[in-house]
């Protein structure tokens, strides 16, 4: 979160990641510090009780206004102030920005480092540049971890060079 704005926003809009994240019983998120890393969390998927190295990364941005253009059915065109996606380019595995709008408290999600298939052989990462967000809800988070694990999945046919 940026420092130039009330505390209370950032703190609350990690709260409601926290939130929406903990809905799901197979995620354990690490939090703050993570700052080193560009991150504002770090988020592992479990199977049953054990750790199986998936991990993802979410950056959390929060305005009090953000201009909002819906451009398509649940795609929304946002212009981030202060959004520097360039801190996240080097990771190895997905990164999300959860955003929370409190003018009207709505949240969103994009890609920064997106899980992209060609094919079931081809799995990659892609640095997304995109302001394209769609809506943060369970049922995204639910599709978020599912492409994550897919992606997971897929990597596993790669041949490391």
């Amino acid at each position: 979160m940026t420092a130039n704005q009330a505390w209370y926003i950032g703190q609350r809009a990690e709260s409601l990641a926290v939130m929406y994240l903990t809905r799901r019983s197979d995620l354990t998120i690490s939090g703050k510090n993570q700052d080193n890393l560009g991150l504002d969390f770090l988020v592992t998927i479990n199977q049953g009780n054990d750790s199986v190295g998936r991990v993802f990364g979410v950056q959390v941005k929060a305005q009090s206004s953000a201009k909002k253009v819906q451009v398509q059915n649940g795609v929304f065109d946002i212009n981030l102030k202060n959004l520097d996606s360039r801190e996240v380019i080097e990771f190895p595995f997905p990164v999300c920005l959860f955003f929370f709008s409190l003018e009207d408290n709505h949240a969103y999600y994009k890609w920064l480092i997106e899980p992209v298939f060609e094919n079931e052989k081809t799995a990659e990462l892609v640095t997304n540049t995109k302001h394209q967000f769609y809506p943060l809800t369970t049922e995204s988070v639910d599709e978020i971890v599912s492409i994550i694990n897919h992606w997971y999945d897929n990597r596993k046919h790669l041949k490391v060079v």
